[in-house]
């Protein structure tokens, strides 16, 4: 049996107090002058005179008859008390039934009441009415004691039932949220933004221009507070609406929104207009998006419009979001160093609110979510289906939010459904938004109906959505001074490829352009280099973002290990969680190019920090321990194998210290000794890799994490024993922390003798992360000369046949879009050497990479280009140039 529908064991009775579900506690009161008394009192006799005036209009008798006692306030179910069989037993239908006179029946109050809900004659009455009751006298006082002014954009307001007619059936103007419930409506405030962006441009005052001021004028009415970069200090604290207003109408004029925007109604701009991003953060949106990804923008599947790009490039995860940039605003940094759910969804609504696409928040239990506006209909993104979650407007339960969606569209029944809300807030009655409304929820067996001009709205409702054949969302008609020329991205759909977009072309200097789709030779997945239409006009290619695969090698030992851990060949592999509170890093660095490396070289991170290195030559050992197997943590060792460094390198004299990572980083994760001078620990592979770009950017230096084979060579600083000192670990002592003598934590840097070399710390304390990724076997088969560590795949690989009318040395450049630092491509010409080409962080915009030198043979050449040494993230390119070299 329903126990929801049920109640066992007799006649319950039940009662309510006076007071409504819900209501909002008081807000903090403003004082009133004694003009502001007068207001309210104004005010207030207006809207006792409008509630007795209507309430003599509408014959309504809010008191319940008999029959309708049962089922006023409870859905009680079909109980009946005492059945047992016996003839003379009655049901609870039957108690509460009077007798009834013979002949017709007489009409429901349901019927007597419809009349009010298609009739506008009393609507001037109503919509004043219900401003002054959402705003409250007190309100409006507070408004309008401000200045003469203030109170004359209210009178005006109250002057105009059919602006407040518009602002009613879009919800009104916002409220202050507090606890469960609202405060005053700002009415007066939302008059004041409405008039101010009127007086601005004549534009303003028709089409969805005027639908686009309204609409910012009820949603800014309680400014909104703006998220700005946090390094941007003197930023502004809220978003000036007359601003957000001037943005879009530019950016509408100029076609950079969605082709759908000029049809949007005032409820749907309002969740265009409502976000918390600078201006200029929507403008870059639109910019990146254009450049970075534009097949995003003229996705024909309009439900993945714009906001596909959460899925290809926002990548879900929490493990970088600590590298968070201050110079950067919020949802630029969510595009570099993504998030889980939530912050994805957070970015899909920035997008789609960069383009005028609406657009609200619908999370639903331990998943952030985002619901969007499509010609269709709403839907949902990135989470579970409708009736999974919550809303944040007033349309608590998403389904309620959905269903006054579909009503909408028939616009005109629609008007209906407010209509009679608006008569129940004269008669009092506690306001509905939706079947699944919570003040409807009693207990978790009974439901409580809605008070009976609210249950006539749901019904009216309910039956608009049950008529409507189709939800296809229909323009709203002619659209008065709009512009009606293709937006920009029509205009990109609609352009034919030229064909000289794949011609590469050469011009009497000597340079040649190479467009990037012109590539003739690609290998792997073809979803490796995507190309598309260009806003930038004709074509250009993406390459898209790949992770590392695999573990990474720890080496040195820790304060944790045994003496043989210790050793110069010894091995372990970084399985478990990834990071702990033995685990650090040693940087190093490769030289600047063109100068003789100096034998020590001391960097200057700020803040009276600073980082030693000491210089590596050339040369060559033997590497290689003694473990023959593997396992979670323990790696293969062997075979001991002749290994030849070709290039001297930078390597950190000490390993990495709080104070270094702090002062790079912003933060410290170690958990072992919290001491400014002790190694850094608690780290893991991205810590390091991106505290080694951050070093890189701090003093202007090519920083990075050492290959084993660099690491090994140092640690055994010309020596072919077990140790550096020889085959005893007797003296280990004198030269590291580990287990023996650490005392269960790690101990600040230098205080143990240094290996012949310099290198202090080499051994023990914490482990010490590498660049090489492993492989059981690789021992066995790796490079005689520079070992990096197995192979990672190699993505997106193309190349381009270019004929040179003269060999010689050329620059190489590509034209490129990119969202995160540190990207790189790599390119060979006629399967030589390899060169890697660094790619700026350019926020959106097309700009030229660091130039490489290439040397080409007259006639028919081969570039070949490919990407490795994940993690990569997304490139556009749009063109390669090659500049002939003097």
């Amino acid at each position: 049996m329903n126990m929801k529908k049920t109640f066992n064991g007799g006649l319950i009775l039940l009662s309510l107090g006076t007071a409504s579900l819900g209501l909002a506690k008081e807000e903090e009161l403003v004082p009133l002058t004694q003009a502001g008394q007068k207001i309210e009192a104004h005010y207030a006799k207006q809207l006792d005179d409008l509630r007795a005036r209507l309430t003599k209009e509408i014959p309504f008798d809010p008191a319940p008859t008999t029959e309708e006692a049962r089922d006023k306030k409870f859905d009680f179910p079909e109980v009946e008390i005492g059945k047992d069989g016996k003839d003379d037993d009655l049901s609870l239908e039957e108690l509460l039934t009077e007798e009834e006179e013979p002949g017709k029946e007489p009409p429901s109050q349901e019927e007597k009441m419809a009349s009010f809900m298609t009739s506008d004659k009393l609507d001037d009455l109503l919509v004043k009415f219900v401003v002054l009751l959402d705003a409250t006298p007190r309100g409006l006082a507070e408004f309008g004691q401000q200045s003469k002014e203030h109170f004359a954009l209210v009178e005006r307001l109250l002057s105009n039932h059919e602006l407040m007619k518009r602002m009613l059936i879009a919800d009104g103007a916002q409220a202050k949220r507090i606890r469960h419930g609202y405060g005053p409506a700002r009415f007066g405030e939302a008059m004041e933004i409405y008039e101010g962006i009127l007086k601005t441009n004549s534009k303003s005052k028709s089409g969805v221009l005027n639908r686009l001021a309204l609409a910012i004028a009820l949603e800014h009415a309680l400014p909104l507070k703006q998220t700005n970069p946090l390094a941007l200090e003197d930023a502004a604290e809220t978003v000036d609406p007359l601003k957000r207003y001037l943005h879009y109408e530019k950016a509408f004029l100029d076609g950079e929104l969605d082709p759908t925007f000029k049809n949007l109604t005032v409820w749907n701009l309002r969740m265009v207009v409502n976000g918390d991003e600078p201006d200029e953060t929507l403008a870059w949106g639109r910019r990146m998006l254009r450049n970075f990804r534009p097949d995003h923008i003229y996705e024909s599947n309009f439900g993945w419009r714009y906001v596909g790009v959460v899925s290809s490039n926002v990548q879900y995860g929490s493990g970088d979001v600590k590298y968070d940039r201050p110079e950067l605003q919020k949802y630029q940094n969510i595009l570099m160093n993504g998030g889980i759910c939530g912050r994805r969804a957070f970015f899909g609504r920035f997008i789609l609110r960069s383009f005028g696409v609406p657009t609200t928040a619908r999370p639903s239990r331990g998943h952030g979510a985002l619901a969007r506006w499509t010609p269709g209909g709403w839907c949902v993104n990135l989470g579970p289906g409708w009736g999974s979650g919550w809303t944040a407007t007033r349309y608590r339960k998403d389904l309620d939010f959905l269903a006054s969606s579909k009503a909408r569209k028939n616009k005109g029944a629609f008007l209906e459904v407010k209509r009679a809300q608006w008569i129940g807030d004269v008669f009092g009655e506690k306001r509905i938004h939706g079947d699944n409304d919570q003040s409807l929820t009693f207990n978790s067996l009974v439901t409580l109906k809605p008070d009976f001009w609210n249950g006539l709205a749901l019904n009216a409702q309910s039956k608009i959505i049950k008529d409507l054949k189709e939800v296809t969302l229909e323009a709203l008609g002619e659209e008065l001074g709009e512009s009606n020329k293709a937006t920009i991205a029509q205009q990109v759909i609609a352009s034919p490829v030229d064909p000289k977009e794949h011609k590469i072309a050469r011009a009497e200097n000597g340079s040649i352009s190479i467009p990037s789709v012109a590539y003739s030779n690609p290998t792997g997945s073809t979803r490796e280099v995507l190309s598309m239409k260009s806003f930038a006009g004709g074509m250009q290619i993406f390459l898209p973002r790949f992770a590392p695969e695999g573990l990474t090698v720890m080496r040195g030992g820790t304060w944790k290990g045994e003496a043989g851990a210790c050793a110069s060949g010894s091995r372990m592999l970084s399985g478990g969680y990834g990071r702990y509170e033995n685990w650090g890093l040693r940087a190093a660095m490769t030289p600047p190019a063109g100068k003789k490396p100096a034998k020590e070289l001391t960097l200057d991170l700020g803040d009276g920090v600073t980082m030693e290195f000491i210089y590596v030559k050339p040369g060559t050992f033997v590497m290689g321990g003694e473990n023959e197997k593997g396992g979670r943590f323990e790696c293969v060792e062997v075979p001991r194998h002749v290994v030849g460094l070709t290039k001297g390198f930078y390597l950190g004299k000490h390993e990495v210290t709080q104070a270094q990572y702090q002062v790079a980083m912003g933060s410290n994760p170690s958990r072992s000794t919290k001491n400014p001078d002790c190694p850094v620990d608690n780290v893991s592979e991205p810590d390091a890799l991106q505290f080694c770009i951050r070093v890189s950017e701090i003093a202007n230096v090519e920083a990075r994490l050492p290959t084993e084979a660099e690491w090994e060579y140092a640690s055994r600083a010309g020596q072919d024993t077990k140790w550096f000192f020889g085959e005893d670990p007797s003296t280990l002592a004198e030269y590291a922390w580990f287990k023996d003598n650490a005392g269960g934590k790690s101990h600040p840097v230098g205080q143990k003798k240094p290996n012949p070399w310099g290198f202090h710390d080499i051994y023990g304390n914490v482990c010490e992360r590498i660049s090489d990724k492993y492989h059981k076997d690789y021992y066995a088969k790796s490079p005689k000369t520079d070992p990096t560590g197995p192979k990672q795949a190699i993505k997106s690989r193309f190349g381009y046949k270019v004929t040179a009318t003269k060999a010689g040395k050329y620059s190489l450049e590509a034209k490129v879009v990119t969202a995160n630092y540190d990207q790189r491509i790599k390119v060979s010409a006629n399967e030589g050497r390899e060169l890697a080409m660094k790619m700026p962080f350019t926020e959106g915009v097309w700009q030229s990479s660091q130039p490489v030198e290439v040397t080409l043979i007259k006639g028919e050449n081969l570039l070949n280009f490919w990407r490795d040494e994940p993690p990569q993230k997304g490139v556009a390119i749009k063109e390669f140039v090659l500049t002939p070299l003097k």
